[in-house]
């Protein structure tokens, strides 16, 4: 090799060593100099952990402030997993022969992907003074354990209004994927049902954080290094009023009672009566007052979780216990918004409303009443009963409701079916007029799990046919009985009580249907209102002002000789007008369904108030007393004790 090419090469080596103490020396000073507060940075989130603290859930209160949902103290014992310094089972031994609770469950809780590992975990709630004492005066036995004091729900009324408010809980795995729930963490609570599902979104409030500090192995060697404090939620003021919540909750279990003594006609067994719902309105601007669903559960009782017990208590379906039938007691089930029922004769005066606009009923008409009615036309012959054996004869349409004649309201129904058999099976007016009115779909009550209830379609009863083919054999058509049954409120015909406390208030106030509130406004702990909750218009009754007036006239009769004046006997009728309709609805081969709806007083009518009781006899036999009793609490006069009324339709 030539002396000029080893010249030449040492010249490189050395080029490339300066190039890469060059680069090396460049690379220090970009860390020690331009990144250094970046490194900085990730090095202080190295030993610092953020730990999302819950913030204080708003109250609920009813229309005069008064507290039905409040939060109270519960001392927490919390688990540090780290901290138990490898004596992991010997801690949590002692910890359950403590507390009394199996080590299973702290184990559950302590390796659930919800908790951060360096996180201390909540592993037992509402834990006495005197083994918290213990557990500060034995440290060493207890390493890793501690204990903090956090809210939870509290509900000074009890079962007051259970339905109305709902219960919170721990979010479920379902809900954090739910856009609602978009930057919610495992183990936060959240509303589960009732007012606490509907207005999560205000009651929750905002997270905060605590600052843990920690050290390179994990163990925590501060607790409350820094961190910024959660804001409370607002409060939610409700439209309901305690007092008439508890009149009504009251009048229905009496109800209730009452009617599982008195005797069914058609049985000759006492009625069952195993549920019922009662709802109280402002007909003039759609506020709930009173929301009653009976039977009816604590919502305490979810509070830390539920025990296989009193999930059986709850009649919750889960993996290993088969759902109950629905007709079973089910306390969770708001009967008022979700339970869905044949409407019997309180459906008569929308029907009226429907004849009235196409035509076949007038104000002025007269309209025979016998004792049975035939449809025209029919081979066989059927003949659909009046509740009544006798024949009344030529009567008024509002005497018809009054007395609450069936075979008036079936001659309308069959008049519907000519319409719908002349237009070729295409022109269901009847239906149409009824959905204008507020059945068959939601009312848009601010409370979820409203069920929209059906009114019966041509299409709608097929494909009840077509899923039940044992049970109701072949379809043949929508027919001129189906449109008789309708008419009294009876076949596939289904409503909630709310829909038609909603479509009496439209009566009430002259055609204006409301959507139906429980939520009167949304304020700040210290009572600055955030959001009023302005009354909202859904549609109108699809009648003149001067026919729904009438519609509520003829009703003043029913209280007065009519079929709810038993009931109503001794009542202060010329002071305090009411007016109303019974129903009793059949559900074969069950016990009729006991129905009463009042507008009072009926020249200005300021309450609207439902009841309807499962199997509770006829409407004037159990509802329309439940009724007087609450309507009695609402004018000052002293409640009467209810005494079953005489079966009248």
């Amino acid at each position: 090799m030539s002396e000029t090419k080893t010249r030449t090469r040492v010249k490189v080596l050395a080029l490339l060593v300066v190039f890469m103490f060059a680069a090396l020396t460049t690379r220090l000073w970009f860390l020690q100099v331009l990144a250094s507060d970046q490194f900085a940075a990730l090095a202080d989130q190295n030993q610092v952990r953020l730990v999302p603290i819950a913030p204080l859930r708003g109250e609920i209160l009813d229309r005069h402030g008064n507290v039905l949902v409040a939060n109270r103290p519960s001392t927490v014992v919390l688990v540090d997993r780290l901290g138990m310094e490898g004596q992991d089972e010997a801690v949590l031994y002692r910890l359950s022969q403590l507390l009394g609770i199996p080590v299973s469950e702290f184990t559950d809780r302590l390796y659930s992907i919800k908790y951060l590992p360096y996180q201390p975990i909540p592993v037992a709630e509402d834990v006495p003074d005197r083994e918290v004492f213990y557990i500060e005066e034995h440290r060493d036995l207890f390493p890793g354990v501690s204990y903090e004091v956090d809210p939870v729900r509290l509900y000074p009324y009890g079962t007051l209004a259970a339905h109305v408010l709902g219960y919170s809980g721990e979010i479920s795995s379902s809900q954090l994927g739910e856009t609602e729930f978009q930057g919610y963490r495992p183990g936060e609570i959240v509303g589960k049902a009732g007012i606490e599902a509907s207005y999560e979104r205000y009651l929750r409030g905002t997270n905060g954080t605590r600052e843990i500090q920690v050290n390179a192995q994990g163990l925590v060697l501060d607790e409350n290094f820094g961190g910024q404090a959660p804001l409370p939620g607002d409060d939610v003021v409700l439209s309901i009023d305690a007092n008439l919540q508890r009149l009504a909750e009251q009048s229905l279990e009496q109800g209730i009672t009452v009617a599982r003594q008195t005797l069914d006609r058609n049985s000759g067994e006492k009625l069952k009566a195993p549920a019922g719902a009662v709802i109280v309105m402002d007909p003039k601007t759609g506020q709930v007052l009173a929301l009653a669903s009976n039977p009816t559960f604590h919502p305490s009782i979810f509070l830390g979780g539920l025990s296989y017990k009193e999930a059986l208590s709850l009649d919750l379906c889960f993996p290993s216990r088969p759902c109950p039938d629905p007709s079973h007691e089910n306390p969770l089930l708001d009967r008022a918004l979700q339970g869905l029922y044949p409407a019997g004769s309180t459906f008569k005066p929308f029907v009226a409303a429907a004849a009235m606009k196409e035509g076949f009923a007038k104000q002025s008409g007269r309209y025979n009443c016998p004792s049975g009615y035939i449809v025209p036309h029919d081979i066989q012959r059927h003949v659909f009963h009046n509740w009544s054996s006798l024949n009344y004869g030529a009567i008024s349409l509002a005497q018809a409701l009054v007395i609450s004649c069936d075979t008036v309201f079936y001659q309308f129904g069959y008049q519907f079916f000519l319409k719908y058999f002349q237009s070729n099976k295409t022109d269901e007016l009847f239906q149409q007029d009824l959905e204008q009115m507020g059945f068959g779909r939601s009312t848009g009550i601010d409370l979820p799990g409203e069920q929209a209830g059906q009114v019966p379609t041509n299409s709608s009863v097929r494909q009840i046919f077509e899923a039940n083919p044992k049970v109701y054999g072949q379809y043949e058509g929508w027919q001129a009985g189906d449109s008789v049954e309708l008419s009294i409120g009876q076949g596939f015909l289904s409503v909630t009580p709310l829909q038609l406390a909603v479509a009496y208030s439209a009566i009430a106030n002259g055609g204006t249907i409301y959507a139906p509130h429980v939520a009167l406004k949304i304020q700040t702990a210290d009572g600055h209102v955030v959001q009023e909750i302005q009354p909202q218009v859904m549609g109108t009754l699809p009648i003149s002002k001067q026919q729904v007036n009438f519609l509520r006239n003829a009703l003043s009769g029913v209280t007065v000789s009519g079929t709810a004046s038993s009931a109503f006997d001794g009542f202060p009728l010329s002071r305090i007008p009411v007016a109303g309709k019974t129903g009793t609805a059949d559900i074969i081969p069950k016990q009729p369904y006991s129905w009463f709806a009042a507008m009072a007083p009926a020249d200005n009518p300021r309450y609207v108030v439902v009841a309807m009781v499962e199997q509770g006899g006829h409407g004037s036999t159990t509802a329309a007393p439940i009724v007087r009793r609450i309507l009695e609490g609402l004018f000052g006069l002293t409640p009467s004790g209810i005494q079953a009324g005489v079966d009248v339709d």
